[in-house]
């Protein structure tokens, strides 16, 4: 060996035994905080920023990294987290959307949401912080005019006015509430009052709605967000009389097709309103899709009513029109969301939603206004009453109501008696 290589051997080994050991750095997910956060999505970013915010705790646990989001009376609970060095994706558990995201310190990330339903471009920026801040940034104060209680509402489209009635509860200057329209509810809202002013805002992986209003006398005038791409003006005047239509009268059937289907479940059975486990019992049919928050709500009811009925003969059917094309990716999300839910009835594929499809796969009926939309039949395999929409949680003692009728109208088609 040559005098100059020996020296160069030397040399890098003594370079190497002289450094010191450093302690390997803490990865980006163990220095996030545990604690309350307050994420906004920035839904107007070429204008002006344009805040929608909500709360959500992140908590550690042994399985992993979890965050529950809070609307009002609702937590979802979001447990598909991962973190890679300073990078952080949370998928959200019943809804196919994502947050992808950069940690920037414990206590800040920031990123895009993903909402693929709308398609591979749609994102909107998102900003996370740590601390327990108020929803709005806005103090929240009593508005000069009291808004507890109902309202009559119009949601305007052109020369087109779609009614709805507005349900709210305050607390020094703390709204609670919901919009209760002729195919469902807005779901949980959670806001503020100023002066003169109201705020209100959801986000549950499918929906992101942000309602702002001004507060006049007796009236609210008012904008509503969804999203990035939906604005509507909306306006409301005291009326605690104010009535939707009888959500019974706005899904017909037509009575020259019989009311029959045959679906596959995720297995790949066929499934037909003629088996024999529904012949002569009762059955409710639910018209759904597993990306329709509303759905959620009425198969959450909907099992829970199955679970405690079933022994006494009454069985239950979805129907589940899905918006991937693709149908294995569809076949996924219906064994997800009925795994998600815990829902012990039938869940049958039905095919793609689109604007004819329920038209098509269920000839008898005339044509479907909503998502869910459920059937009520008889143990001589009659409709008995058909439900439009539904009352869901966030509207307080209309969803009392409306579970009462649903689990009332079970319980009068059990008693009569069975076909022989």
């Amino acid at each position: 060996m040559r005098f100059h290589d020996l020296l160069i051997i030397i040399f890098l080994f003594g370079f190497s035994a002289c450094r010191q050991p450093q302690a390997s750095l803490p990865a980006k997910a163990e220095v996030l905080t545990a604690g309350r956060w307050r994420m906004v999505l920035d839904l107007d970013t070429t204008a002006a920023r344009l805040e929608l915010p909500f709360q959500f705790d992140l908590e550690k646990g042994a399985p992993g990294w979890r965050i529950t989001i809070h609307n009002q009376d609702e937590a979802i609970s979001v447990d598909s987290i991962a973190v890679k060095g300073d990078s952080i994706r949370v998928r959200m558990p019943f809804f196919d959307s994502e947050f992808l995201g950069t940690i920037q310190d414990p206590g800040h990330f920031s990123g895009l949401w993903y909402n693929h339903y709308k398609g591979p471009g749609y994102a909107i920026p998102f900003t996370a912080v740590l601390g327990d801040k108020p929803r709005f940034s806005q103090p929240a104060s009593p508005a000069s005019t009291g808004i507890a209680g109902d309202w009559e509402v119009h949601f305007l489209d052109g020369s087109e006015s779609e009614p709805a009635i507005g349900i709210f509860t305050v607390d020094n200057g703390h709204v609670k509430g919901s919009f209760a329209t002729e195919t469902g509810d807005l779901r949980f809202l959670e806001g503020i009052t100023t002066r003169d002013s109201l705020f209100l805002s959801s986000f549950n992986g499918s929906q992101a709605f942000l309602f702002r209003a001004a507060i006049r006398n007796d009236s609210l005038l008012g904008e509503f967000r969804s999203g990035h791409r939906w604005k509507q003006r909306w306006y409301g005047v005291r009326n605690p009389s104010f009535a939707l239509a009888n959500d019974e009268t706005l899904t017909r059937l037509d009575t020259t097709k019989p009311v029959a289907f045959t679906f596959p479940d995720t297995d790949g059975n066929l499934h037909s309103l003629a088996d024999v486990k529904y012949h002569g019992k009762p059955v409710v049919v639910e018209i759904m899709g597993t990306w329709c928050p509303n759905c959620m709500d009425q198969s959450r009811m909907l099992g829970e009513l199955y679970n405690k009925y079933h022994k006494d003969g009454f069985e239950a059917v979805a129907l589940s029109f899905e918006r991937y094309p693709d149908t294995a990716q569809a076949l996924e999300a219906i064994r997800h969301f009925k795994q998600r839910l815990g829902i012990n009835y039938d869940l049958l594929y039905a095919g793609l939603a689109k604007s004819d499809s329920v038209e098509r796969k269920l000839p008898f009926i005339s044509k479907l206004k909503s998502y869910p939309t459920t059937l009520l039949i008889g143990r001589d395999g009659t409709v008995r009453h058909i439900y439009t929409g539904i009352y869901g949680p966030g509207t307080g003692a209309r969803y009392v109501r409306f579970k009462e009728r649903l689990e009332n109208a079970i319980v009068e088609m059990l008693r009569e008696p069975a076909n022989r």
